[in-house]
């Protein structure tokens, strides 16, 4: 199984092609020559590859908001074990200490259906619960009032 994994450091980049089917040009980014990032925005390829959290994270700051370059980063701090794919590193979810990737020992699809259900996404809050949160924050600024 662990051979099955795709990793970009194995891989020739191949160039990239935008969804109006013009390829992106490594020009495009200063960076892309010299990174080691196994998922890479320019190399649509890679995106179907899997990330671990000691690996490489693009570095151009035209890419840092992407949600799984954020995701990336967010695992990278907590020192996650296993690895992640582009569909787990997009999922909005709360990340600590001890979240873990998929086993590469083990059949991808059965763990992924799992990690996906043990971390759902993360609920955005209503306008009435901010309201309300916003309305008890001003009432406790004591130091405000004479």
């Amino acid at each position: 199984m662990a051979e099955q994994l795709v990793r970009k450091g194995a891989m020739a980049r191949q160039e990239p092609e935008l969804d109006g089917g013009h390829p992106m040009r490594p020009s495009a980014c200063a960076l892309f020559e010299s990174c080691q990032a196994p998922l890479c925005p320019l190399d649509q390829s890679s995106l179907k590859g899997v990330w671990y959290a000691d690996e490489e994270i693009c570095r151009a700051r035209s890419y840092a908001g992407l949600a799984w370059i954020r995701g990336q980063r967010k695992i990278g701090r907590v020192g996650a074990r296993g690895y992640f794919t582009l569909e787990m590193l997009q999922r909005n979810c709360i990340v600590k200490r001890g979240i873990a990737g998929l086993d590469s020992d083990a059949q991808e699809e059965p763990q992924l259906r799992r990690w996906l259900a043990d971390h759902p996404a993360r609920r955005g809050m209503s306008e009435e619960k901010k309201a309300a949160l916003r309305q008890r924050a001003q009432a406790g600024r004591f130091w405000e009032r004479r």
